[in-house]
């Protein structure tokens, strides 16, 4: 008796240690399921965070720009940061001028008193000299006089002429017919590019640490083409290739299929011919610039009014959502 019951207290006691060994085998794999549930949960979480950090510094990048813009737009002084381009100055110099004319004038008068001490004759010789000069001063305060009054017409009239919107900036196609790195320069791409015009342009960009040169060559591209031609290491760039950028990377606006060089991008709702070229003084691409980016299905846009080619389609990138275009 004694040993059947021994046996039996043997066996419980092994099933016991077996259910034990189980049940330490599920705890560790609930301890992986955990762990993988909390890996998940965190990656997911930088991810949404990062999303929203790069959204917020896309929404003050454009903030800033559309206050400098109305800044400039109302004659405030721009001091740039070190590495900015410098803003256009408003200029208070028509009326610094009228008040350096009208000096004179007031001064004249004090000139005609007769001096103490000075006989009749000498009084008159010494008038003579000074009445020249009041005559003078008063001229020039007469010819200061319509600066002075031209400088309020003028303000008032510039609000009511300039229309400060997409239609003044030109957007074309073009196709890059060669491109290669800068010879002074390893971060700029010296590209040239057919826009349909007689004679190819010479255009340069900063995408050497963005993208490839086998994927510049051949493409079509969408370009800024009235800009002012500028010189950068001693070449002159005469055009500007858009592309989309969320701070992190950046991606080449393609055109829709069908274009060809020279096709004219419009956008509805903004109806207008570009200007000739764009004054930098007036800044208008930079007050039209924080309007440009793309939707959320990758369209470039401009006020939510696409990058349009007639009867052929709308500009797009690759991947790019909701990202500041320039």
């Amino acid at each position: 008796i004694n040993a059947e019951y021994m046996g039996v207290i043997m066996a419980d006691l092994k099933a016991f240690e077996q259910r034990a060994q189980e049940a330490e085998a599920l705890v560790a794999y609930l301890e992986g399921e955990l762990k993988k549930l909390r890996e998940a949960a965190e990656a997911e979480a930088v991810q949404r965070l990062t999303k929203e950090n790069q959204e917020l510094k896309s929404k003050v990048a454009e903030a800033k720009n559309k206050l400098r813009a109305a800044e400039i737009a109302n004659g405030k002084l721009q001091v740039p940061l070190p590495g900015e381009t410098p803003a256009a100055a408003t200029k208070s110099a028509p009326a610094a001028k009228a008040a350096t004319a009208a000096a004179p004038a007031a001064a004249a008068p004090a000139a005609t008193a007769k001096p103490a001490g000075k006989t009749e004759k000498d009084a008159t010789k010494a008038e003579k000299p000074a009445e020249a000069k009041a005559d003078k001063g008063e001229k020039k305060a007469k010819d200061a006089k319509p600066a002075k009054d031209a400088a309020p017409k003028k303000e008032a009239a510039e609000p009511a002429a300039e229309k400060l919107d997409v239609s003044r900036v030109a957007f074309k196609v073009g196709k890059v017919v060669d491109a290669k790195r800068h010879p002074e320069a390893e971060k700029l791409y010296l590209e040239t590019i057919d826009l349909g015009e007689a004679q190819p342009r010479t255009v340069l960009s900063g995408l050497a640490d963005h993208i490839p040169l086998d994927q510049l060559q051949g493409r079509l591209v969408v370009l800024c083409t009235n800009l002012k031609p500028r010189k950068m290491r001693g070449i002159e760039s005469q055009a500007m290739i858009m592309c989309a950028n969320n701070g992190e990377k950046v991606e080449i606006i393609d055109p829709p299929a069908g274009s060809v060089p020279g096709d004219k991008i419009v956008f509805p709702g903004y109806p207008g011919e570009p200007d000739a070229e764009l004054n930098p003084k007036k800044m208008i691409f930079e007050a039209v610039q924080p309007d440009l980016k793309t939707d959320d299905k990758c369209v470039a846009t401009y006020k939510g009014s696409p990058f349009t080619l007639s009867g052929k389609g709308v500009c797009k990138v690759q991947t790019l959502i909701n990202s500041s275009v320039k």
